[in-house]
């Protein structure tokens, strides 16, 4: 596993992790929407966790920076 591989594996664990609490908390709500993916913007590489529930009025997301990012 190079080191590139490894630290995108971190970030990646640490946006599911915060992701899924939040999701634990509104489980229940029928309207909730998110997901977790990489961008790639101007040349720069990041992990991005969003949810949105319209129901109760929580938006919540956390974008780390994978390595090689500027």
């Amino acid at each position: 596993m190079s080191t590139d591989s490894g630290f995108r594996g971190t970030a990646i664990g640490d946006l599911l992790q915060r992701f899924e609490g939040h999701l634990l908390d509104h489980r229940e709500c029928a309207g909730l929407a998110g997901s977790i993916l990489e961008v790639t913007s101007d040349g720069a590489r990041w992990g991005v966790a969003w949810m949105r529930c319209p129901d109760c009025g929580v938006r919540w997301e956390r974008r780390l920076a994978l390595k090689g990012a500027v």
